[in-house]
């Protein structure tokens, strides 16, 4: 299948939040939305047709702390999360050539990796890539490297932006996930006192790694705000974008119909 990370000539939209809107539809799943796809997998089939809908070129399945559980749960969240994007993207339901496309998002787990593979990994070629997300610390790199040695699709890697005194630069995160094989990199959520950190990582890490794919999901605050960040991702020059954290569907609907110009 074509590769979300090829090159293309349109900035291309990404779904928005899934933990936060399960949360927002169910208490519950407010701090293990993973749960969801197990016990409510027709209501996670439902927000990810939503967000198809709306005009998400790709979505991403709802297993986001999978890494966090032991291996025989992480197979089991990793199935049914697959199991509730083949619900939601039936054939019928793609108007897209290619799309959407299937992503499998990732925190990095909260200690060292696997020394070797594991049972999960066989779940992976159900996805069209893997993006290991929210990194905070050079330290989860650890993840990348391994995902990278062991994943059958395509790795990608997104930094929390930050642009405070003393914080990460997006450009060594960059250049650090191309060498240990990341296909993409790009930014994930925020901090609400940290305007502008999204776009600006944006621009550092095209220039740090200029053959890359670049992903951008910044935080939805507020709506308007984060709309306009969203946009000035894609002007800083990300092939991707998308929301994290406060966006739903109806935001992902505003930003492709803003977006649905744009061409490189």
């Amino acid at each position: 299948m074509y590769s979300p990370f090829e090159a293309a000539e349109q900035v291309r939209v990404l779904d928005g939040a899934i933990g936060t809107c399960l949360g927002e539809l169910d208490e519950g799943f407010a701090s293990a939305p993973h749960q969801a796809s197990l016990t409510e997998p027709d209501r996670v089939a439902g927000l990810h047709q939503a967000y198809a809908r709306a005009g998400a070129d790709a979505v991403q399945a709802n297993a986001w702390l999978a890494l966090h559980l032991k291996e025989a749960e992480a197979e089991r969240v990793m199935r049914a999360a697959a199991d509730c994007l083949d619900r939601a993207l039936a054939p019928s339901s793609q108007p897209q050539q290619h799309g959407p496309y299937r992503l499998l998002s990732l925190a990095p787990g909260p200690g060292a990796p696997p020394t070797g593979r594991v049972a999960f990994l066989d779940q992976l070629p159900r996805f069209d890539a893997v993006v290991l997300e929210t990194l905070i610390d050079p330290w989860q790199m650890a993840w990348l490297a391994w995902l990278a040695e062991w994943s059958p699709i395509p790795v990608a890697a997104s930094l929390v932006p930050d642009n405070r005194p003393g914080t990460w630069s997006p450009g060594d995160f960059a250049r650090r996930a191309q060498h240990l094989g990341a296909k993409a990199v790009g930014i994930n959520c925020g901090y609400e006192d940290a305007p502008g950190a999204a776009a600006q990582a944006v621009s550092e890490m095209r220039l740090a790694v200029p053959r890359l794919s670049v992903l951008a999901r910044p935080a939805a605050f507020d709506s308007e705000i984060w709309l306009r960040e969203a946009v000035a991702c894609a002007r800083a020059g990300a092939h991707w974008v998308g929301g994290c954290c406060g966006s739903g569907p109806e935001d992902i609907a505003r930003l492709k119909a803003v977006l649905e110009p744009s061409s490189r």
